[in-house]
C-alpha cells in the first residue's frame, strides 16, 4: 500500500515538473562545481572526465533501452502501455542518470576552467623592487592615488607573469592621472607581493578571484611610471580607452564625490568611491546600485526600447509599412551590448543580457518569453564559461534575487491601477531584499532591515532620472553635446547620495552579523530552490528548510580561537569582542574574523574590554577565560606536558602555537594557493 502510494505521488510529481525540468539544470551544474572547488587537493583531469563520460553513457543506454522496449512496438495501444511501464519502471534511474550527468558536467568545466587559466601566482614578496615593463590595461583614480592593471608583462625576474594589479598613492599620481591611456607601454618601478591568502575557512578567497581573472599578484609602484609608447590604433583595448574617455567627461562635468558614484553607474569603476559614501550605500541596504547589476541593464533596455520605439511612431513612413516594435527590440539590443561593455561584463550584468536578449527575441518571432526558463538558460552560460563565479557573491545574489522575483510573479495577483504599481515597487524590492540577506550576511556580515524603505524611493529615481539620463550622455559624448544630460544625471546621483545618508543614520540601519557555516548555507539555498522552482505542493518543504536553516544558524557555535597564517597574530573570542595580540599590518584580516563571528571591530589584548578574558604571562604565552575553562596559547613544548589547575573554571586547557617560521602543511594545494 505505502508502495503503491509512493508511486502515485511520484507519477503526480513528474507529471507537475516535467515542463519545468530544464529549470533544474543548472542547480546540478552548481553542485558538480561546488563538489570541485571544495576539494583540498587538485584531482585528476582525467578521472573528471572519465566520470563525465560514464554518467552520459549511462543515460544514453536507460534512454534507448526504453525506446526499444516501448517505442519501437508496432501495436499504438501495446505501444503505450508498454511505454508507460517501461518509463515508470526506469523513471528514477533515468532521473538518477541526468542528475549524475550534470553534477559531473559541471565538475568537468570547473577543472576545464582551472586548466585553461592556468595563473602563474607569486608565492612570496619581494624585498626590493624590481623593473618591469607592460601594457596598460585600465587606470582608475582611487582616493589615495591610482590603481593599474596591466598585461603583457615583461620582468626579467619573473618571465611567466600574466596581469598585476598595481598601486600608485600619493598626490603626485593624482595629479598625473591623465598622463597614462589604456593601451600604453609603460615602465614601472615596484614592489611585488602575492595576493592575499584567504585569512581563515570560510572566508572569501581573493587569491582564488585573482586567480582565474589572470592576475598574477599586485604591487605598489614606488617611481613615477614612465610610458615608453603610446597607444596604437587598433582594436585591442578599445572599450578600456572609450570607459577611460568616459570617466574623463564624467570628472570634467561632476564634483569629485558625485562623479565617483557616477562612474560607478555608468562605467562600473568603483574606485573613485569614497568609504563614507560606500559604507552609507550599505548601511542603507541600496549597494546593489554601485555595482552593475541586472538593474541598470534592464533599465537601459527598455528605456532605449520605449523612447526608440516612440521616434520611429513619429516617422509615418516607417510606421506605416514596418513593425515598430521589432525595430526598436533590435535597437534595445545593440544598446544594451554597448553597455554591457562599457560597464566591464560584470556577471550580474552578463545575466542581465542574456535574458533581455531572449526577451527581444521573443518579440522578434512573436512568442512569450519564459522568463524562469531565461533565467536557467543564463545560469548554464554563465556557469559553463565561467564556472568560478559561483563562488562569489555578485553571482549568488544576482541570481538569487532575480529568481525569487520571477518566482513570485508566476502568481497572479489580483490589484489594478496605482495599487498594482505600488504592490510591484515594495513586493519585489522586498522579496529581493530578503533572499539576498542571507548572501550579505554570508560575504559582508551585515544585516540592513531599512534596505525597503530606501529601495522604494531610489529605484524610481534611478529608473526614471539617472540610468536615462546616462544612456542619453553615453549617446551624446561622440557628438559633444553631453554635458546637460550627465549634469542632470549628477544630480539625481546627489539625491541617492542624501537618501543613503539618511537612511544610514536611521535606528536599526545596521548589525553586524556571524557569518554562516558552509552547511547552513547549503540548507538556506536549497531550501529556497525549492520552495522557488517546485509548483508542486513539495514546494512547502522549502519553507521548513528554511525555518530549519534559522534555528541551525542561532544555535551553531562559532570558533573561539583564530591563528592568522605563520601565526603572526592570535585572537581570542570574549563575550564582548574579538582580541587580538597584534593589529597593525593584520588588519583587514582581524576585521574579517572579527565580523564573522558578530563584531564589528578587533581589539588588542591590552585593552580595558579584552583585559577582562586575556592575560599576558610571556611575549608568546597568554591565559584566557573561554566560556568557563582557562585556555593556554603558547609556542613552548614543553607547556603541553603541564597540567594547569583553576578552581574557578570546570577544566584547563593548553594549545601549542607553532613557530612562525613554521609553514603549515594542512593547507590547500590548489592551483591558486
Amino acid at each position: 500500500m505505502r508502495m503503491n502510494k509512493f508511486k502515485v505521488f511520484l507519477d503526480d510529481f513528474c507529471e507537475s515538473e516535467k515542463r519545468r525540468a530544464p529549470n533544474f539544470i543548472p542547480v546540478g551544474i552548481g553542485i558538480g562545481i561546488t563538489i570541485y572547488f571544495s576539494l583540498d587537493n587538485e584531482p585528476s583531469f582525467w578521472l573528471g572526465a572519465a566520470i563525465l563520460a560514464a554518467a552520459l553513457g549511462l543515460s544514453l543506454v536507460l534512454l534507448r533501452y526504453c525506446e526499444k522496449d516501448g517505442v519501437r512496438r508496432g501495436n499504438p495501444a501495446i505501444n503505450g502501455r508498454c511505454f508507460s511501464d517501461a518509463l515508470r519502471r526506469f523513471a528514477s534511474l533515468k532521473l538518477l542518470s541526468r542528475v549524475l550527468l550534470t553534477i559531473a558536467f559541471g565538475f568537468f568545466v570547473s577543472q576545464l576552467r582551472t586548466q585553461i587559466a592556468n595563473t602563474f601566482m607569486l608565492s612570496e614578496k619581494d624585498d626590493e623592487p624590481i623593473s618591469l615593463v607592460a601594457t596598460l590595461e585600465s587606470c582608475e583614480k582611487t582616493e589615495k592615488g591610482l590603481k593599474f592593471i596591466v598585461d603583457d608583462v615583461e620582468s626579467r625576474k619573473y618571465p611567466d607573469l600574466n596581469k598585476l594589479r598595481l598601486t600608485w598613492r600619493g598626490k603626485k599620481a593624482t595629479r598625473h592621472k591623465d598622463d597614462y591611456v589604456p593601451g600604453s607601454r609603460i615602465l614601472f618601478r615596484a614592489v611585488l607581493s602575492p595576493a592575499s591568502p584567504q585569512a581563515f575557512p570560510n572566508a572569501y578567497d581573493f587569491k582564488k578571484q585573482q586567480y582565474f581573472k589572470g592576475i598574477s599578484g599586485r604591487g605598489f609602484v614606488i617611481w613615477k611610471p614612465k610610458v615608453l609608447r603610446l597607444p596604437k590604433r587598433t582594436t585591442r583595448l578599445f572599450v578600456e580607452r572609450l570607459r577611460h574617455y568616459i570617466d574623463k567627461k564624467i570628472e570634467e562635468y561632476l564634483p569629485q564625490e558625485t562623479a565617483g558614484v557616477a562612474k560607478a553607474l555608468v562605467t562600473g569603476n568603483t574606485a573613485g568611491v569614497s568609504k563614507e559614501i560606500r559604507q552609507n550605500f550599505a548601511n542603507s541596504g541600496i549597494a546593489h546600485l554601485l555595482a552593475i547589476s541586472g538593474l541598470h541593464m534592464g533599465i537601459i533596455g527598455f528605456f532605449i526600447f520605449w523612447l526608440s520605439r516612440i521616434l520611429l511612431c513619429c516617422v509615418p513612413r516607417i510606421s506605416m509599412f514596418y513593425d515598430v516594435k521589432k525595430i526598436a527590440a533590435v535597437v534595445s539590443w545593440i544598446a544594451v551590448l554597448c553597455y554591457l561593455h562599457i560597464s566591464g561584463k560584470s556577471v550580474p550584468s552578463v545575466r542581465a543580457f542574456i535574458m533581455h536578449t531572449i526577451l527581444m527575441l521573443a518579440i522578434l518571432i512573436d512568442k512569450g518569453a519564459l522568463t524562469m526558463r531565461s533565467v536557467a538558460l543564463a545560469a548554464t552560460t554563465i556557469m559553463t564559461c565561467s564556472p568560478e563565479v559561483i563562488m562569489f557573491p555578485s553571482f549568488q545574489m544576482s541570481f538569487g534575487a532575480v529568481i525569487a522575483i520571477v518566482a513570485l510573479y508566476e502568481r497572479t495577483w489580483n490589484f489594478s491601477g496605482f495599487f498594482k504599481t505600488l504592490f510591484d515597487v515594495v513586493a519585489t524590492t522586498a522579496v529581493a531584499s530578503a533572499t539576498t540577506t542571507i548572501f550579505s550576511v554570508s560575504a559582508f556580515n551585515q544585516l540592513t532591515l531599512n534596505s525597503v524603505p530606501a529601495n522604494v524611493i531610489s529605484i524610481p529615481l534611478t529608473s526614471f532620472l539617472v540610468m536615462p539620463a546616462a544612456a542619453v550622455a553615453l549617446f551624446l559624448i561622440p557628438f559633444g553635446f553631453s554635458q546637460p544630460f550627465i549634469v542632470l544625471m549628477g544630480f539625481g546621483v546627489k539625491a541617492l547620495m542624501k537618501i543613503a545618508e539618511l537612511s544610514a543614520q536611521l535606528p536599526g540601519s545596521y548589525f553586524v552579523m556571524r557569518a554562516p557555516t558552509s552547511t547552513n548555507m547549503a540548507i538556506f539555498i536549497f531550501s529556497g530552490l525549492t520552495l522557488t522552482l517546485i509548483q508542486h505542493r513539495v514546494r512547502f518543504l522549502g519553507i521548513v528548510g528554511i525555518i530549519a536553516g534559522l534555528f541551525y544558524y542561532y544555535f551553531n557555535p562559532t570558533p573561539d580561537i583564530f591563528i592568522s597564517p605563520y601565526a603572526k597574530t592570535i585572537g581570542i573570542k570574549t563575550p564582548e569582542a574579538a582580541c587580538f595580540s597584534h593589529l597593525g599590518h593584520f588588519r583587514s584580516t582581524t576585521a574579517a574574523w572579527a565580523r564573522s563571528i558578530g563584531f564589528e571591530k578587533g581589539k588588542r589584548f591590552n585593552s580595558r574590554i579584552c583585559k577582562k578574558y586575556i592575560s599576558k604571562i610571556d611575549d608568546n604565552t597568554y591565559e584566557a577565560r573561554i566560556k568557563g575553562r582557562k585556555v593556554t596559547l603558547t609556542d613552548d613544548e614543553n607547556a603541553l606536558d603541564a597540567v594547569f589547575l583553576d578552581e574557578n573554571c570546570d577544566f584547563a586547557k593548553t594549545i601549542y602555537i607553532p613557530s612562525r617560521e613554521c609553514v603549515s602543511t594542512a593547507a590547500k594545494k590548489r592551483p591558486w594557493s
